[in-house]
């Protein structure tokens, strides 16, 4: 995906490099898209959403995918879920939705200071899901997991008495090349934070999301919005043009 499209701003606009909070939040800049038909580089749907493109640097070859940001601008603080990369952004300068961008500041502005960070253990409404990517077959695989809410870690695969392994993909799927065969099969899903969750039953059916009945975390584990003060206005560095 590329930079931001910005609606209503002027084309050069002064920005600094974000700069990290004793709190472990950032202070970055936030411009608003319009998404492209169809899902970006972290293979999720983003339309009518409330969601964020992020920095190459900060998408991390998918690791940010489906993991969720607080980000509060001059209006109030609004959590959005990572779908895409913006290839064009800088480390610190986000790319919110369109009501994303209008929960925290004013879309006519076209870019807004912020404080942002990323949230652990947010709200989720549904357990993991699990969908196979076209072109799976019994010798090879590729799993995508929804709603883990954080960040993953790993996801591995039961077979025999044995773990095994899954490469993650700049695409947000995880592949295992080595014949999975018919399955169902049995998968270990386990988040940078280290929660783990086990789910079996899913199938070798491509482009269907399975359900399964597990969650990483409960809900008495489940993080509140936190809103920060925006730091005074930073002096101008360099202007950004899209």
């Amino acid at each position: 995906m590329g930079c931001a499209v910005v609606v209503a701003v002027a084309v050069a606009v002064q920005v600094t490099r974000t700069v990290a909070c004793a709190d472990g939040a950032e202070n970055g800049w936030a411009y608003f898209y319009e998404p492209p038909a169809g899902p970006g580089n972290c293979s999720l749907p983003a339309a009518g959403q409330l969601f964020v493109s992020v920095s190459a640097g900060e998408y991390a070859g998918s690791q940010a995918c489906g993991g969720y940001l607080d980000v509060t601008g001059p209006r109030g603080t609004v959590r959005v879920q990572v779908v895409d990369q913006c290839v064009k952004c800088g480390k610190g300068e986000l790319d919110l939705s369109r009501p994303a961008f209008a929960k925290i500041a004013q879309p006519g502005a076209g870019v807004t200071r912020v404080v942002y960070s990323r949230v652990r253990n947010p709200k989720v409404d549904n357990p993991l899901g699990f969908r196979v990517k076209a072109g799976s077959s019994v010798y090879w695989l590729a799993v995508q997991v929804l709603d883990h809410g954080n960040p993953l870690r790993s996801v591995r695969i039961r077979e025999g008495g044995h773990w095994r392994d899954l490469r993650r993909g700049g695409d947000n799927y995880w592949v295992f090349e080595h014949g999975p065969g018919a399955g169902p099969f049995t998968l270990r899903v386990t988040d940078v934070f280290g929660q783990r969750a086990t789910a079996g039953g899913v199938v070798l059916a491509p482009g269907r999301v399975q359900r399964s009945t597990e969650r990483l975390y409960g809900q008495s584990a489940v993080t509140p919005i936190t809103q920060r003060a925006l730091p005074k206005a930073p002096a101008p560095e360099s202007p950004m043009f899209c």
